[in-house]
């Protein structure tokens, strides 16, 4: 060990001891020193703002050119204490002028100290200042009484801990020493047995590194920041030593980044809000929304001055939330009216959200209580830092196939995009604005399964038998009945179309129908929310109406053409059905219906519903309709009804293939059973342009013609050449 007796009592007599005033009462805010040379930061740990109080720190008769680190707060003489790299190495005392003034300390050894705080004994008011370097161990410096000479001693043993860390605090009421190294390792230091203790390992999702900057306050609850990434984690200690429990830690805010950091506060100083503009969340205990419970909260207007703010909706306001009996009292924020909800939330399926921002500033983040433990999980993130435009934004939010059923909440917030990381559901932010809202999980009933297809092929020549290729409107299928306490709540039905091969101008609509023979289930038009139904084409909202008007069915226009929905591929006369073309993006649907009340689950049609093909309005569809409106020419599964709509007239057309029958319930078949549509239970490979079905499938004939008690596997004998391939 080296002393440095010499060079601090030069220094000290070269600049004289001028002593500033001490700070005017114990600060709420931490003290924050980044950078070389150094700087002093006030940081308001509620709302993680942080105002420079010094921009440079120096000397009373020299400037500083370096670090001050390893400082705290002695609340016995409410001066700060520090260790500056500057030469010649010295602790130095700190007064609320924030100049630095050195001090003669006997018994240290050459070396920087970077690890520091002040330990107040509250039962004998004396106050020490421990210096701790892993390779020279811990020494305490007694300040109780100002002196002109002060003497540093080894604290026994202390030089075995090898601890890799970078801060530590006092406990305001134990008088146990805390500290976390890099990987989250939280250690419990008790002086009078010279003896660190491993605690746990805390759960720092990921954020390792130097945490450079650790803080208590008079409740037990220690803070302690990541040098890299500003996030400031609070852990509680309440009940120390730790004894019978495990601590566990949560971001509490995020603070400003350095490559260099330590902090100081007063440690019996209380961490609360006070003044509003500080917007908190909503969602009741458990949740974390109150600032006790490291609760999600922003500082709104950072700059004071109601300009360029980052929030959602119309309106932001703050709130003073410190304890959950403050979030009882003021359960609703008025303010949070940035987020619509335009579907269901139902387990496997993806839901739309409207998000409304009056500006092009803002970046969403969002989260789903999905398992309903009321707490929003790391992996319930389902927006990330999503940037939002001006008005209004849709987002797609994916409901896990596990969700559960029933009341939650959902988490939203939003902040200017300069967070380093993702923030997390919890913690202060500055800037920016937090909303949640209450949700409601349903089940469903899906046609086939989540993530499964059907796959529906027309010939759009009915009633003349055509080409028999298939492939005129291939889409591929799949339907949710959503539910609740056995009531039906309405329809998600979705799909691609994978090829078009059609000269004709078809739409795709689809009757909220179910026909099992004798057992014919229907939904009326009466009975849909129309003004809740959401069409969603390749990512885009859809305006035409889609629950079609002048009928008592309830009958949804997915597509009033197809055509107008596809982007042939250059030299290629149809969409995905010729060699070679098979390169265009299919096209994807989503379709969600909510229905009125009172429509029981064994009343609801289910399954495959009524998908079929009409004609599109203000385009030939053959000579035969001449004079006739399109839209009443129809086609759909085989012996699948009509709708209101079509023109029974064109039954049995003279000369054609047709030989429906309304009393005997066939539909859409030939004389021999061949149908005009089918279902396939799979996602399927369709036959090339011109290819008859059954020159592509051999044993399709078989299987028609029996009404599909032969050749029931048909669709796995195609001849590959004659077929476009699945994902081609």
């Amino acid at each position: 060990m080296k002393s440095n007796i010499p060079a601090y009592l030069i220094t000290a007599l070269a600049t004289g001891f001028v002593s500033a005033e001490p700070f005017e009462q114990c600060p709420s805010k931490a003290f924050l020193i980044q950078g070389s040379p150094a700087q002093m930061y006030g940081v308001d740990l509620v709302s993680a703002k942080a105002t420079v109080l010094a921009a440079s720190m120096n000397f009373t008769t020299e400037a500083n050119n370096d670090s001050v680190n390893a400082v705290g707060f002695n609340y016995q003489d409410q001066y700060m204490y520090g260790f500056s790299k500057q030469a010649p190495r010295s602790v130095v005392r700190i007064g609320d002028d924030y100049i630095l003034q050195r001090l003669n300390v006997n018994g240290l050894p050459d070396t920087n100290f970077y690890v520091g705080d002040i330990h107040v004994n509250s039962e004998t008011n004396r106050a020490v200042y421990y210096l701790y370097h892993p390779k020279f161990g811990l020494y305490g410096i007694d300040l109780t009484e100002e002196a002109d000479e002060y003497q540093a001693q080894l604290v026994a043993g202390s030089a075995n801990w090898n601890l890799a860390i970078y801060d530590f605090a006092f406990h305001p009421h134990s008088n146990l020493l805390y500290a976390v190294e890099s990987n989250g390792d939280l250690y419990e230091i008790n002086l009078d047995n010279q003896t660190p203790t491993f605690i746990a390992n805390l759960d720092i999702a990921g954020d390792t590194g130097a945490n450079g900057a650790g803080y208590f306050d008079v409740q037990g609850q220690f803070y302690f920041s990541n040098n890299r990434s500003g996030k400031i984690h609070k852990v509680d200690l309440s009940t120390s030593p730790i004894v019978g429990y495990t601590p566990t830690a949560a971001v509490f805010t995020l603070g400003p980044t350095s490559n260099q950091n330590d902090g100081a506060r007063c440690a019996i100083a209380e961490v609360k809000v006070t003044d509003n503009s500080i917007d908190f969340g909503d969602a009741p205990m458990p949740y974390k929304t109150a600032l006790a419970d490291s609760g999600a909260r922003h500082l709104f207007d950072p700059n004071e001055d109601q300009s360029n703010l980052v929030y959602l909706g119309a309106v932001v306001d703050g709130e003073n939330i410190n304890t959950a009996a403050d979030l009882q009292a003021s359960p609703v924020d008025s303010s949070d009216d940035g987020v619509k909800f335009v579907t269901d939330f139902v387990a496997g399926s993806t839901s739309q959200v409207i998000v409304t921002a009056p500006n092009d500033n803002g970046y969403l983040y969002a989260w789903f209580d999905w398992d309903q433990n009321f707490q929003f999980d790391p992996d319930e993130i389902t927006v990330s830092k999503y940037r939002l435009n001006q008005g209004d934004n849709s987002v797609l939010v994916d409901v896990p196939s596990d969700a559960s059923m029933g009341a939650t909440w959902a988490r939203f917030r939003v902040t200017d995009g300069s967070e380093a990381n993702p923030i997390t559901a919890s913690g202060g932010v500055t800037g920016g604005e937090v909303e949640d809202y209450p949700v409601t999980t349903y089940g469903s009933l899906v046609y086939p399964s989540e993530n499964g297809w059907v796959t529906l092929a027309y010939e759009d020549q009915w009633p003349f038998a055509g080409d028999y290729d298939f492939n005129d409107l291939v889409v591929n299928y799949r339907t949710k009945l959503i539910e609740e306490d056995g009531q039906a709540l309405g329809y998600k039905i979705e799909g691609e179309l994978v090829g078009i091969g059609a000269s004709y101008h078809n739409g795709f609509a689809v009757r909220l129908a179910q026909n099992s023979g004798d057992n014919i289930k229907r939904v009326l038009r009466s009975q849909v929310n129309e003004s809740e139904i959401s069409l969603i084409i390749n990512n885009e909202i859809q305006t035409h109406t889609v629950l079609e008007e002048g009928v008592n069915e309830a009958i949804l226009v997915i597509m009033p053409d197809t055509w107008s929905y596809v982007t042939n591929q250059s030299g290629c006369s149809f969409f995905r059905t010729e060699n070679g073309c098979y390169a265009s993006d299919k096209v994807s649907f989503t379709l969600s219906v909510s229905l009125n009340a009172g429509l029981s689950l064994v009343n609801a049609p289910k399954y495959t519903l009524d998908p079929f093909i009409f004609g599109a309005s203000g385009y030939s569809h053959g000579q035969f309709l001449s004079g006739k409106d399109p839209r009443s020419w129809e086609v759909h599964l085989k012996n699948q009804a009509p709708t209101e709509k079509f023109d029974q007239s064109l039954f049995n057309y003279p000369g054609s293939d047709d030989a429906s029958n309304n009393l005997f319930g066939y539909y859409f078949q030939s004389p021999t059973g061949l149908p005009w549509a089918i279902e396939v239970g799979s996602q399927w490979a369709h036959p090339k342009e011109k290819v008859d079905i059954t020159n592509a499938y051999s044993e399709f004939k078989t299987f028609a013609e029996s009404s599909g008690r032969e050749s029931t596997l048909w669709f796995n004998s195609a001849k590959l050449s004659n077929v476009i391939l699945r994902g081609e």
